[in-house]
């Protein structure tokens, strides 16, 4: 399994579409799979049953979801969820899609997901709760692990060009740059590449990364 991390508009998902179709044409199976924490499959089918927002409109549903995250109570329930989701996602699923002989390309992995927990939650110390270290215990160890900097003006840059639905400002995208940084100095991932030459050059370097 490899993993490819880093924050919205680095170029991922070009990267692992290029990937993938390489290792096809070599006649490999391999299995793209994007995921985040707190909107895997899984946990957004229990959403879908549980929410009490069914059948309203868009304003309603965001006044309903708002109220939810004012409620401490609820936002540690949810975030406890969610870590528990990834730990039987990454842990259980990846495993079993693996056993069958299908290399993972994933779009994102384990430390995006506490990234944005770290974001999204940073009032709970979720770091020493049973269930994070249960999920950092089990998830599947990628055989390499990659990320993919770019600066905050070029990642707003290129989500203009994407017109994306919700993105981040400036600050925000500047302080999530800072936690990925502060991760890539505790070792998370097994190659650091600057993604922001030509999508070719990116391309040949990650392809000697992986073929190393």
């Amino acid at each position: 399994m490899i993993s490819f991390s880093g924050i919205d508009c680095a170029g991922k998902s070009t990267q692992i579409d290029l990937i993938a179709k390489s290792f096809k044409d070599k006649n490999k199976k391999v299995k793209i799979i994007h995921s985040r924490g707190g909107y895997t499959p899984l946990l957004e089918a229990v959403k879908t049953l549980i929410r009490k927002d069914k059948g309203l409109n868009i304003e309603k549903q965001d006044v309903y979801r708002e109220q939810i995250h004012k409620n401490s109570k609820k936002r540690k329930i949810l975030l406890w969820v969610s870590i528990f989701d990834i730990a039987l996602y990454y842990g259980i699923y990846f495993r079993l899609v693996e056993i069958f002989g299908t290399k993972i390309l994933a779009d994102r992995y384990f430390w995006d997901s506490y990234i944005d927990f770290k974001l999204k939650y940073s009032e709970f110390d979720f770091e020493n709760w049973l269930v994070w270290k249960l999920a950092k215990l089990i998830y599947l160890k990628p055989k390499k692990a990659i990320i993919y900097t770019i600066p905050t003006e070029l990642s707003m840059y290129r989500s203009t060009l994407k017109d994306e639905p919700w993105p981040e400002n400036a600050e925000q995208r500047k302080i999530r740059i800072e936690k990925y940084m502060e991760e890539i100095e505790n070792g998370r991932w097994t190659s650091i590449i600057d993604a922001t030459p030509s999508i070719e050059e990116v391309f040949d370097k990650t392809m000697e990364y992986i073929l190393k």
